[in-house]
C-alpha cells in the first residue's frame, strides 16, 4: 500500500537519480528532461552542493525548477503562480 502517489519528483544528484531511475545514468548527462515511469514524472536536477561549488551551474539548475512549474500547471494546477525570470 502506498502512502502517497506523487505526480512529480524532483531528482536532486546522481545518487537520487541512480537510485530511483538507473544506477548507471549521470547527472549531466540526464539532467533538465523529464523521465516518466509508472505514471510519475521525475526531473532530474543537480544536487545543491554542487552548485555551492560550481555556481555555473545554477541556471540550468533554475531552468530544471521552472519546468517543475510548468509540469506541475499541467498536471494539478493550471493557476499555480510560477517563479519569477
Amino acid at each position: 500500500m502506498l502512502l502517497i502517489r506523487p505526480k512529480i519528483v524532483v531528482l536532486m544528484g546522481a545518487t537520487a537519480l541512480q537510485a530511483l531511475l538507473d544506477p548507471r545514468a549521470g547527472i549531466t548527462r540526464v539532467r533538465g528532461t523529464w523521465q516518466q515511469r509508472d505514471g510519475i514524472w521525475y526531473m532530474p536536477t543537480f544536487h545543491p552542493a554542487a552548485l555551492l561549488r560550481n555556481p555555473e551551474l545554477k541556471r540550468p539548475a533554475w531552468d530544471d525548477f521552472r519546468e517543475v512549474v510548468a509540469k506541475y500547471r499541467e498536471l494539478v494546477d493550471p493557476t499555480h503562480p510560477g517563479p519569477a525570470a
